[in-house]
């Protein structure tokens, strides 16, 4: 989410104005400490303009990436 996020020039408070959602609610999603609701999720989708599957599979590669560096 944050790549998609800063690639539009969006801070999380811009971005969480457009999803209508709290800007700290925004700030836990990217740092993986609270899951978005599918409707969350669909929200802060199209309020950068990016299919919903493309964020559950960029989160889906970053946890992978990250579970993969910590077994090394």
């Amino acid at each position: 989410m944050r790549k998609h996020r800063k690639a539009r020039f969006l801070s999380q408070e811009e971005l969480a104005e457009r999803a209508d959602l709290a800007s700290k609610m925004v700030s836990l999603i990217e740092r993986f400490e609270r899951n978005p609701t599918v409707n969350v999720a669909d929200s802060i989708a199209q309020a950068m303009n990016v299919p919903l599957w493309r964020l559950i599979k960029d989160a889906e590669d970053l946890r992978k990436e990250r579970a993969f560096s910590k077994s090394k």
